[in-house]
């Protein structure tokens, strides 16, 4: 009766604590600010599958917010891996991802199937890519088209906690 009364407890513990929003704010030397929130259990069991997302601010979202605009195409992806160490570069980084998640809207990637297969602390570790191509309607000195491109790049790491299902 006692292990039961443990296990319930334990349970509501993590469900309760689970599901905890981290809010990174990114401002790099050209004084742009974007904001990505996480939202995934803190603490998941191992080997189970999870869903999540990120929900995703930019500047860029004063260009346009729609991803089917012909003149201003928008392209929004994670790259990321989980793994149990995150002290790299993030050239590195992108070289050793391993999963991709395609943006839904302009403020939403979702996340599914999510698993990790290790015990003890993991980590997201990936880069949000937000990228804006306005058309200008001109053409440069060799006859193609003038197209600007802007690419805002912003590293998401999240810690979870992965516990043994009892």
């Amino acid at each position: 009766m006692i292990k039961i009364k443990t296990f319930i407890i334990s349970c509501l513990f993590i469900f309760f604590i689970s599901c905890k929003e981290e809010v990174k704010q990114v401002k790099n030397d050209k004084k742009r600010y974007d904001q990505a929130v996480l939202i995934f259990p803190d603490t998941v069991f191992v080997n189970e599958k999870y869903d999540g997302k990120i929900e995703y601010k930019s500047d860029l979202d004063t260009i346009t917010t729609v991803f089917d605009d012909v003149k201003k195409a928008r392209f929004m992806y994670y790259s990321f891996l989980t793994t149990n160490d995150k002290n790299y570069e993030v050239e590195y980084l992108k070289t050793i991802v391993t999963d991709t998640f395609v943006a839904i809207s302009n403020k939403e990637i979702p996340l599914y199937n999510i698993k990790f297969n290790r015990l003890g602390l993991n980590y997201f570790d990936g880069i949000i890519t937000d990228e804006v191509m306005i058309e200008n309607g001109g053409k440069d000195k060799n006859g193609g088209l003038n197209t600007r491109v802007i690419t805002h790049e912003t590293r998401l790491t999240r810690g979870v906690y992965v516990v043994k299902k009892k």
